[in-house]
């Protein structure tokens, strides 16, 4: 028979009081999965966390501490969850997880993950990842990824991926020729 407090750290959470609830008894992994119509809006969390978001849950995460990142919380988002990140957060999407990536965000993404990055935030695509990258973006991406670029956006291309970009984009990487010029 499993203790009430063992059932307690396996189920999600599903609102923003259940994560803090599972951060203050000392929970290292908190796994989100909230109903899509609310959005759980969580700040600053701790170094050394795990928090997978899943499911068809929404959430906003803001990390204003600039941290390296081996100690700042590692981020999962999977499923058709969908994430609006700000500050400083670092990320991992997969599946078909939808990211906003704003400020100074990084987020590497996998699968059939879609991420639109605005401002200064970083993202490394992967595989069959779309990527729509706008202001002073950065983008490196491999495999099948297909990115669409405005601004003054950044561009590395590896292998098959593929980037439409309008005049001003400027493009790197061995796989530079794989790009359509988009009128603005």
């Amino acid at each position: 028979m499993r203790s009430a407090s063992a059932h307690a750290r396996r189920s999600p959470c599903r609102t923003a009081h259940d994560v803090h609830t599972r951060l203050a008894t000392g929970a290292k992994t908190v796994i989100l999965d909230s109903p899509p119509e609310t959005t759980i809006e969580l700040h600053d969390l701790p170094d050394g966390l795990t928090l997978r978001v899943e499911g068809s849950s929404r959430v906003q995460i803001t990390d204003t501490t600039v941290r390296s990142e081996q100690r700042g919380p590692a981020i999962v988002i999977t499923g058709a969850a969908h994430a609006q990140l700000f500050g400083h957060v670092r990320a991992h999407a997969y599946t078909t997880a939808t990211v906003d990536a704003f400020d100074h965000t990084r987020v590497t993404a996998h699968n059939r993950a879609a991420v639109s990055a605005v401002d200064h935030a970083h993202i490394y695509a992967g595989e069959n990842t779309t990527v729509y990258a706008y202001d002073h973006a950065a983008v490196h991406a491999h495999g099948d990824a297909q990115v669409h670029a405005t601004d003054s956006t950044r561009i590395v291309l590896h292998g098959n991926a593929h980037a439409a970009a309008a005049r001003g984009v400027t493009i790197f990487g061995p796989a530079r020729g794989n790009v359509t010029v988009a009128a603005r």
